[in-house]
């Protein structure tokens, strides 16, 4: 163990080719795929593994495992049970909340269970019971109709006690002997008479990431669990003795797992250098760990900033922030699998019973991957129903865009059911290009109070957002101008725009309500609008003395946005605000005359909406 700084080129973990592996893999599947049981004699052999004629788990087994499990173990493992189901439950979707992008064009999602899944549980030096619950609770969750089991046995062909017993409790009963790639061969092949699966999740040795890897061509893996590591962060001298046992709890795995552990005081550094040596005296698996405190990296870091940026170069599997001021990490953290947080948030509870589930990423993966959840078990099926009225106003973009890609098959499944006799779409779309600003945007009437707008000026967005809300117009909108120099232009070309899209989506105004008279309150400001939505321009305003800025907005600019609004939309708009907060005067206005446009502009064949038969 060396104490490196930071500022080294620090090589995280050991490289791996993997090429001896995957030859054994190869070999393994050529035997199992042309030899079936022989072959898996032949394996058992070269592995001085005992053969085992009947690889499934029999129903007398299960049965007589609970003699095998003490009362305290069992309780142990209910209080498991409990927590991971219900931190999975939390994580199950069934249906998403459908959404209208445009009105009439109905989107949702259904989330569905990936019918039969591989579930691997590790045996060889250490029988993980833990990792049987972190798998098999989720795919129950989620509601997996096939769940499919391999572990290997002990030296004399019984599967842990523990294993059996908790699958009797969770009424799963698919369970094979088996263990290594052979297990992930057979599950994803359907060999030796293992149910194939659609999907095999479970951390392993090399041989078992290895075969999961190969087999990922024909069916789905859940990540590539590599060996497991640790990253501890502390600067407290207290916290030695806990740094040093939350490095060797996870370097027990096995030979290859890791540990790296960051501090900005060499004193601690040295402290938990020979705190590890001396605690992995006592401890039973010491022979093993005599290997793997080989690959603990020992990192003085120079800050905060250099501590956050180690963490999410490594992007560990495991992350402990001992330290009570661990939140001064927390919003900077990226990249890490699981993070565990101050001096009573050991590793071993993620591991065992807090809930979170403990197949995680390794090997830097962290950085593109999550941890095992409910959602991995589940697929996502999209479905849309398009109305007439959302048909007639997607289709000609559609086409344009078949054009586009020199797709004509594309198109004409459009064109061919076009009905020509269905009413023009209440939707519009504006470029406007000046020396100033370039500005678009696209309206649709009938919408449902959408938007995406973006002019650079965060008050005056979300004014707009507010008159969406409240109209159910659907606006999508793009304005980019010198905002350094002139907001001025911005926000009045703005308006223009937003006026004469708003206009052209009217067209001849006819059969609508034309008027609506609408007065509505906000904290100690009221509004009242009322609007004709004829084809003469025409503001009254009245409001009360404003801040100069509210927010990033000018206040000046108020009134100017208004009157271009008006003019370009052509109506006839009168505006009374009354209050004293600036923010909630601009607020209500804007609100209240959404609520005015949304009666306004509501189609409306029984009335006469002008005398003179034009607007």
């Amino acid at each position: 163990m060396k104490i490196i700084n930071s500022n080294q080129n620090i090589e995280w973990r050991k490289s791996f080719s993997g090429n001896d592996e995957l030859k054994t893999v190869i070999e393994f599947d050529d035997l199992l795929r042309n030899k079936s049981f022989k072959g898996l004699q032949i394996i058992n052999k070269g592995l001085n593994q005992k053969n085992i004629k009947k690889l499934r788990v029999t129903k007398k087994e299960i049965v007589n495992s609970g003699k095998l499990v003490t009362d305290d173990e069992k309780f142990a493992l209910y209080e498991a049970i409990k927590n991971i189901s219900y931190v999975s439950k939390s994580q199950l979707k069934d249906i998403s909340k459908s959404i209208e992008p445009i009105n009439g064009l109905t989107i949702w999602d259904k989330f569905v269970p990936i019918t039969s899944v591989g579930l691997y549980v590790p045996g060889g030096t250490a029988p993980l019971v833990s990792s049987f619950l972190m798998q098999v609770i989720p795919a129950i969750t989620a509601g997996c109709k096939d769940i499919i089991i391999c572990t290997p046995p002990d030296k004399n062909g019984k599967i842990y006690p523990a294993i059996l017993w908790l699958a009797e409790q969770l009424n799963v009963s698919s369970i094979y002997k088996i263990g290594g790639a052979q297990a992930i061969l057979s599950m994803a092949n359907g060999y030796l008479g293992i149910p194939k699966v659609n999907k095999i999740f479970g951390p392993g040795n090399s041989y078992v990431a290895e075969a999961k890897k190969y087999v990922s061509n024909k069916v789905a893996i859940d990540l590539y669990a590599g060996p497991s590591e640790v990253m501890v962060v502390t600067n407290d001298k207290e916290k030695i003795s806990l740094a040093s046992i939350d490095a060797l709890s996870q370097l027990e795995h096995g030979k290859d797992s890791s540990a790296f552990i960051l501090s900005k005081s060499k004193s601690v550094l040295d402290g938990i250098k020979k705190e590890i040596k001396s605690l992995s005296k006592d401890l039973s698996r010491t022979n093993l760990l005599d290997c793997s405190k080989n690959n603990i990296s020992l990192v003085k870091c120079k800050s905060d900033k250099d501590i956050v940026n180690m963490i999410n170069d490594c992007a560990p599997e495991h992350l402990v922030l001992l330290d009570d001021d661990f939140p001064r990490y927390l919003d900077s953290i990226e990249n890490a699998g699981s993070v565990f947080c101050g001096s009573k948030s050991p590793v071993a509870f993620g591991d065992y019973a807090s809930g979170t589930n403990h197949v995680l990423p390794t090997s830097g993966w962290a950085k593109s991957s999550s941890g095992l959840s409910t959602n991995d078990f589940v697929k996502k099926v999209s479905f849309q129903q398009t109305s007439k009225n959302a048909f007639n106003y997607l289709s000609d973009k559609v086409i344009k865009l078949s054009e586009i890609e020199n797709l004509d098959a594309h198109g004409l499944s459009v064109e061919m059911r076009k009905n020509k006799d269905i009413d023009k779409p209440r939707a519009s779309f504006i470029r406007r290009q000046t020396k100033e600003t370039s500005i678009y945007a696209s309206v649709d009437l009938d919408g449902q109070g959408l938007y995406e707008i973006d002019t650079g000026i965060n008050f005056l967005d979300h004014m707009l957002e507010q008159f969406c809300k409240n109209s159910g117009l659907n606006i999508f909108l793009r304005a980019v101008g010198d905002l350094q120099i002139d907001l001025h232009h911005t926000i009045e070309d703005t308006a223009i725009v937003l006026g004469e899209v708003i206009s052209e989506s009217l067209s001849s105004r006819e059969n609508i309500n034309r008027y609506s008279s609408k007065t509505i309150i906000m904290d100690e400001s009221s509004a009242k609008v009322d609007i004709d939505l004829s084809s003469r321009a025409n503001l009254n305003l009245s409001i009360p003395i404003l801040n100069n800025f509210v927010g990033d907005f000018p206040t000046e600019m108020l009134s100017h946005f208004l009157e271009s609004f008006v003019k370009n939309l052509k109506f006839t708009c009168h505006i009374e605000i009354k209050g004293s907060n600036s923010h909630h005067l601009i607020e209500v206005l804007f609100k209240c005359l959404g609520k005015a446009f949304k009666e306004s502009i509501q189609l409306n064949t029984e009335e006469i909406t002008s005398t003179k038969g034009l607007l």
